[in-house]
């Protein structure tokens, strides 16, 4: 007597064990107290993820080990950003990143090589900032051949080896019969610029990671998977950045 027989499909659980990791998508940073998102790299570059420990051996009479203890357990995840990020600099220097607006500017050193008119003036790009009346501490005259000469200073009258300022109208005033080229250096604000600084007191903070990878089944190069390797505490080692 036949029997009935019931078809079925098969279907696989979601369980995969090795895969190929293509690359790296992102690594995001942020701060484990609040959660705020603090940094954010893109163009990843040789990641490597290890793991370590520190082994102590317990030894018999005769010095044969027993067991085996690991402590100090670690994990160390490594990369390179093909692009310089200021958010990365940032953490690495153990500070943050100032963005200047309208209302907090950002001070900018600023250098020129100006030519000086006829009437022995010259006329800085920008206007010069610092303390009132000395916002440019001196100029320098460049030679023919490119050297310098003549180091001018600040000063409220004109006199030799003096120049006056106008920081307003951003013009200089050299003695006169002085031609050529001088060298300026000074300070302006800024309200486009971007800082990150560095002092010897700051280290870089703890933070989270949350690492997104593409991977991929090595029986099946189509079957793409995304995945995420998740840090809750890590620090960067500045010993190596």
């Amino acid at each position: 007597m036949p029997k009935n027989i019931k078809g079925g499909i098969n279907i696989m659980a979601f369980n995969p064990n090795e895969l190929i990791l293509e690359k790296i998508r992102a690594v995001e940073e942020y701060d484990p107290a609040t959660d705020e998102l603090t940094g954010r790299y893109t163009q990843i570059e040789s990641p490597s993820l290890q793991t370590g420990a520190t082994a102590t051996e317990v030894v018999d009479a005769m010095g044969t080990p027993i067991a085996t203890f690991y402590t100090a357990q670690t994990g160390t995840f490594g990369f390179t950003n093909s692009l310089f990020s200021l958010d990365l600099a940032a953490s690495q220097y153990g500070t943050a990143k100032q963005v200047a607006t309208d209302v907090a500017k950002i001070t900018i050193p600023v250098a020129e090589t100006i030519t000086i008119a006829s009437d022995n003036t010259v006329t800085l790009k920008y206007v010069p900032v610092g303390a009132e009346g000395a916002e440019v501490k001196y100029v320098k005259e460049i030679n023919a051949n490119n050297t310098f000469g003549e180091t001018f200073t600040i000063s409220a009258t004109a006199g030799d080896g003096k120049f006056t300022l106008d920081a307003t109208s951003k013009k200089i005033t050299l003695p006169v019969g002085t031609t050529g080229k001088v060298f300026v250096k000074y300070e302006k604000e800024s309200a486009t610029a971007v800082k990150v600084s560095k002092s010897t007191s700051s280290v870089p903070e703890v933070k989270t990671l949350l690492i997104h990878a593409i991977f991929h089944d090595p029986c099946n190069k189509n079957l793409v998977y995304a995945g995420v390797i998740r840090c809750p505490r890590a620090q960067i080692d500045i010993t190596s950045t």
